[in-house]
């Protein structure tokens, strides 16, 4: 006798081929738990890495924060000292021009005492003129003494304010420069704060991505265990089995009663329903983040517009001040040229012509004592003394033998005091000023507050004298045969 109401394999539960069947499935099943638990265990430690690594992003973009804070701070500390600095030199302008207003108030004062006492002398009585030629002249010295200070006093404030307008010109462009270092440095923390968001928004999607396809993967060997439990008793044909086996018919059938398929079904559809539902939460989530995302990089969009303008206002407003800086400065020096070309010196700045003229009565009567100046020997005519010249074409620095001529009307420079070995002549006719070197032009000098220029039709020569005294008599001396300048002339 044979029955033909059991399936192939599993119909026959006692059979070998079934056990074998059954053991492999719930081997398979073991298998496929040990994955979800190693599933499970990857995604616990992939969010641990994830949350080690938004922690490094997030104390980075913290320390590049508190930079970019200081960094503006310092910002505003140096525009500060510009600012200051700006003040400070124009207050020290307007007290010197106060202190020199002063002066030159004093001394038109005792100009109009003397124009006064002129008038007064031209028409007062033979017999109280003697009294008043002399109050004249002491008020002549006087006022003669007082001009000559007034107008060191002038070249010293002018020689001071050129020092102190290049000293500020060197520490702005230095504090502009620093600024611009800055702002550089500023706009690089910010790119880099930018991209450290970017990488904390991609660790972020790479873990969701890492999450989803880690909840892929356990959801699908979820599905494979509860198909390896219950698939194969709808794959089977039905077999005839021998009326010998009916014991192990009656033991296969009680394992596999409706009631333990029913069972088994009904929690497969509740996990599957389970799966479904966590799918569903798991794109509504990436969604999420994809909003999320475009939000966020609008918004860094409009800050990297909004810094761009910034940078740009900056840079122009640097640019329009270092021009309005430019411009002062040039007009400034337009303007002193102008006043320099505009007030006529002194008669005994001018050169003299006259045949019959006293050089060292000269030089004594402008204030100098020939005497007591060691370093050079002057007479009626000529001037002699030691002079450090610079070279023309090598910048060097060489001690000369210098001759001021009248009969000649040249100045030559010999190799030594023998005067045998000449090294140069310049003729007064080329000689067009006489200067003190207030602006530093001189290459290397060996004594910068020594140092003045003979300015020629050809060059400019630059001498260093052996003492302050020396380089004032010198000066007066040279500007005396400096026929070259007719600006005055008559």
């Amino acid at each position: 006798v044979t029955l033909s109401a059991m399936p192939s394999g599993s119909g026959g539960c006692s059979s070998p081929q079934v056990k074998e069947e059954r053991s492999q499935v719930l081997n398979h099943m073991e298998e496929l738990e040990k994955k979800i638990k190693e599933l499970d265990n990857q995604m616990e430690e992939s969010a641990r890495e994830v949350e080690v690594e938004r922690a490094l992003v997030e104390a980075e973009q913290e320390s590049e924060s508190a930079a970019l804070q200081q960094e503006k701070y310092a910002l505003e500390s140096l525009h500060n000292k510009i600012a200051d600095l700006e003040t400070k030199s124009q207050q020290e302008k307007d007290k010197a021009c106060e202190l020199l207003q002063a002066e030159r108030g004093r001394v038109e004062r005792l100009a109009q005492i003397v124009c006064e006492q002129r008038s007064q002398l031209d028409s007062c009585p033979e017999a109280t003129k003697e009294p008043l030629q002399e109050q004249l002249a002491r008020d002549c010295e006087v006022l003669e003494a007082e001009t000559k200070r007034f107008e060191d006093l002038e070249f010293q404030q002018l020689e001071r304010e050129s020092r102190q307008d290049e000293e500020k010109e060197t520490h702005t462009q230095q504090l502009l420069r620093d600024i611009a270092d800055y702002q550089r440095s500023t706009v690089t923390r910010k790119e880099r704060l930018l991209t450290l968001k970017k990488q904390a928004a991609q660790i972020t999607q790479q873990a969701q991505r890492e999450k989803e396809s880690f909840l892929k993967e356990r959801t699908a060997s979820q599905t494979n265990v509860y198909l390896d439990a219950f698939g194969y008793r709808d794959n089977q044909a039905f077999d005839t089995m021998s009326v010998d086996s009916t014991d192990s018919i009656e033991t296969s059938i009680s394992a596999c009663s409706p009631d333990n398929v029913s069972s088994a079904s009904t929690s497969n559809v509740a996990k599957l329903e389970e799966m479904e539902r966590l799918l569903r939460e798991a794109q509504a989530e990436k969604n999420r983040l994809l909003e999320h995302k475009e939000q966020e990089m609008e918004m860094r969009k409009q800050a990297l517009d909004e810094e761009k303008r910034r940078r740009e206002d900056l840079e122009k407003r640097l640019q329009e001040e270092t021009s309005r800086r430019q411009k002062l400065i040039d007009r400034e020096v337009k303007l002193r040229e102008k006043q320099r070309a505009q007030s006529r010196p002194l008669t005994r700045y001018l050169p003299v012509r006259k045949d019959d003229f006293d050089l060292r009565s000269h030089i004594e009567s402008a204030g100098h004592s020939a005497d007591t100046c060691f370093h050079l020997s002057i007479s009626e005519k000529t001037c002699r003394g030691y002079l450090i010249k610079m070279g023309g074409k090598i910048k060097t620095w060489k001690k000369r033998w210098f001759v001021f001529d009248r009969n000649r009307r040249t100045l030559s420079y010999y190799a030594d005091k023998h005067e045998v070995k000449l090294k140069g002549v310049i003729y007064f006719q080329a000689i067009e000023e006489v200067y003190y070197d207030h602006l530093k032009n001189a290459h290397k000098s060996p004594n910068p507050s020594l140092t003045f220029s003979v300015k020629t039709h050809d060059r400019v020569y630059y001498m260093v004298a052996p003492s302050p005294e020396a380089m004032r008599i010198w000066m007066d001396v040279i500007v005396t045969g400096a026929e070259g300048y007719t600006q005055f002339m008559v």
